[in-house]
């Protein structure tokens, strides 16, 4: 290619865009020309890097194995930093297609610009440019870096949601399938040895009979209760009301309704809680939350043993606790309790039935009403169940 076009092609190269004409002309009578084939490396990674270059015609990648940086055409340049210093070659230069190019040996760049520094400056210039790109690409990276974190957080939370569903649905079943069942089959049993045998019983017999039907009913509806409400819970269609009411009036009310049960096990049913203090939540769950608890007390006491119920107010919170002296927990039952992949229900101290179910029932009705649920206990020391609720700005 002749002096004059070679000037009027470099004119093109960006990084000669400040270049006077008087140099321009001396870079190009010094650039060497080169034709290259389809598939030749141009320069290997690795090597010693003396030299830049310029694609006058074809297309040129800039690689690393498979991976491809850049993709080349006329007036681009490879290879500029090489100028200014010696270092091995970052990446393989390879032709895509039939290609020409210029290439200028960074001796003749230093003999051409010793007294010129515009051809620096404008390699300075494409090096800031290139940094300024990194750092698009790096933020651009960065951001899909955090939608893929975004994204595995979010299939983690799918996947212990399902979790939860496929325990929530055998669950369901389980009671259904057992909790459900066994009593009716109990209930029936019964009914049709008094149905049979009645005039052949004894008073004491029948009498019997008849305290363990009395017994079935009651724990059948408190099941069914607990089921039809927390099925609700499940399929989004029980919302709290909360209003303002006397939490002490509720506490009193509770432990009335289990005073036989305490006294049948002779179990010391203490109440600690006096006056009046106001409480905004919802009154059924509420009311739902002290009969499991309170029942569940009962239920893990042996006889002679006591449960007691306290309260106090704290910083705009209600603290409600039921404390009993009965068989307690291990560390482990004790992590698993609120959860429904892991509830199992253990017999009570007078082989009292359960379905697990309740405690959980509790955890999302005072998580619903703002609450929060704690636990201790210790195999042998008994246990302690105190929740919060957000007290109220009148007593009602």
């Amino acid at each position: 290619m002749e002096i004059p076009r070679r000037v009027a092609f470099l004119r093109n190269v960006s990084i000669f865009s400040e270049t006077p004409d008087n140099l321009l002309i001396q870079i190009a009578e010094n650039l060497v020309e080169m034709e290259v084939s389809e598939g030749d490396h141009i320069v290997l990674k690795g090597e010693l890097g003396d030299s830049m270059y310029i694609v006058i015609d074809g297309r040129i990648k800039v690689h690393d194995e498979e991976y491809i940086f850049s993709i080349l055409n006329k007036w681009d340049v490879f290879g500029k930093y090489y100028l200014i210093d010696k270092k091995r070659r970052s990446a393989t230069v390879t032709a895509l297609s039939h290609a020409f190019l210029f290439r200028f040996h960074q001796d003749v760049f230093y003999a051409v610009t010793k007294n010129e520094n515009t051809v620096i400056r404008g390699i300075l210039k494409a090096l800031v440019g290139r940094l300024r790109d990194m750092n698009i690409a790096e933020e651009q990276l960065a951001l899909q870096n955090h939608e893929i974190v975004r994204q595995k957080e979010e299939l983690e939370k799918q996947k212990k949601e399902l979790v939860e569903l496929n325990a929530t649905k055998d669950k369901f079943f389980s009671i259904i399938a057992h909790d459900l069942r066994s009593p009716i089959s109990t209930l029936i049993t019964l009914s049709e040895v008094l149905k049979a045998d009645l005039e052949l019983l004894t008073q004491e017999q029948t009498h019997e009979i008849l305290s363990s039907l009395h017994d079935l009913s009651r724990n059948y509806l408190k099941l069914l209760d607990n089921l039809l409400q927390w099925s609700r819970i499940q399929t989004g269609r029980m919302e709290p009301a909360p209003e303002n009411f006397d939490i002490v009036r509720q506490i009193h009310d509770t432990m009335a309704f289990y005073k036989a049960s305490a006294f049948e096990k002779r179990i010391e049913l203490t109440n600690t809680t006096s006056g009046a203090l106001p409480v905004f939540a919802d009154k059924n769950m509420v009311r739902t939350i002290l009969r499991n608890l309170i029942s569940n007390a009962l239920k893990y006491t042996p006889s002679n043993g006591k449960v007691e119920v306290g309260l106090k107010a704290d910083n705009g919170w209600a603290e409600i606790s039921i404390k009993d002296s009965g068989i307690g927990m291990t560390p482990t039952a004790r992590e698993n309790l609120f959860r429904i992949d892991q509830a199992f229900s253990t017999p009570g101290t007078a082989n009292e039935k359960g379905t697990g179910l309740g405690l959980i029932l509790c955890k999302e009705f005072i998580e619903k009403n703002k609450g929060k649920i704690v636990v201790e206990s210790e195999p042998g020391n008994g246990s302690l169940f105190s929740f919060t609720l957000p007290l109220g700005d009148k007593t009602p």
